[in-house]
């Protein structure tokens, strides 16, 4: 039943007593018996033909959000955090838009444990056009602000690598958006590699940015498996926000 829920959550259009069968694995018979019983309790509804959450599944749904903190960002990504700098061995950070849109904020962050690591304080402020956090808003934020940004933002050099230029900018923020994560190596912070996937709520805005950052030689060598990890926790706590991607 909770497969079934699952399910029509993503497909807010409804689904068919057919479609619903193919993607749970179900017989429709017994799929058909499970659905009336959760329509009769108003957790889901039947109309033209094609199945769809019930208010009562609404309700709950914000219930149980609420229960488990949603309101607060940093709470709900806190166990995320702590399990990925626990496995990567890096400082695993979440980062935010500023209210102003000027520039990347750190909301929490759990530094590795090794000696060489990147410190960071909670409420620093950051480049926004040479972090991969920044980057990040740049490629999933919704128009007109990452245009303008890119655009008309001022962009300064906070390392010899940082790029400064709009045109290549523009094609790593476009790169970003293609692979679904960014990656800077030494731009805002010399020495230093950061890796960001990005972070969305239910209603499929993104609202932070899921980061990790380490010394360029130790960061280099993985970061193919470092962007997977990155990815993956992002998606969890994007989950854990009541995302579910269509």
């Amino acid at each position: 039943m909770l497969d079934i829920l699952g399910r029509l959550a993503t497909a807010p259009q409804g689904l068919s007593l057919a479609a619903l069968a193919a993607v749970t694995g179900a017989p429709k018979t017994s799929l058909l018996g499970l659905l009336r019983g959760l329509a009769a309790e108003g957790h889901a509804e039947q109309r033209d033909g094609l199945w769809r959450l019930g208010p009562e599944a609404v309700g709950l749904a914000r219930a149980i959000l609420a229960a488990a903190g949603d309101g607060d960002l940093a709470a709900t990504a806190r166990p995320v955090l702590e399990r990925l700098a626990e496995q990567a061995g890096e400082t695993a950070m979440l980062a935010v838009l500023a209210p102003d849109r000027r520039a990347m904020i750190y909301a929490d962050k759990v530094e590795s444990r090794t000696a060489l690591r990147f410190a960071a304080t909670v409420g620093d402020a950051r480049p926004i056009h040479c972090t991969a956090s920044g980057r990040v808003m740049l490629a999933f934020m919704p128009p007109p602000w990452p245009e303008e940004f890119l655009r008309g933002a001022r962009l300064p050099a906070h390392s010899p690598a940082s790029v400064t230029d709009r045109r290549r900018l523009r094609r790593l923020v476009a790169e970003t958006r293609a692979q679904g994560y960014a990656v800077t190596l030494g731009e805002a912070t010399e020495g230093v590699a950061g890796v960001a996937a990005p972070v969305f709520d239910a209603r499929g805005a993104v609202v932070a940015a899921l980061m990790l950052a380490g010394p360029i030689p130790r960061v280099a060598p993985r970061l193919a498996a470092l962007s997977r990890r990155v990815r993956e926790a992002a998606r969890e706590v994007s989950r854990r926000l009541g995302h579910r991607p269509g």
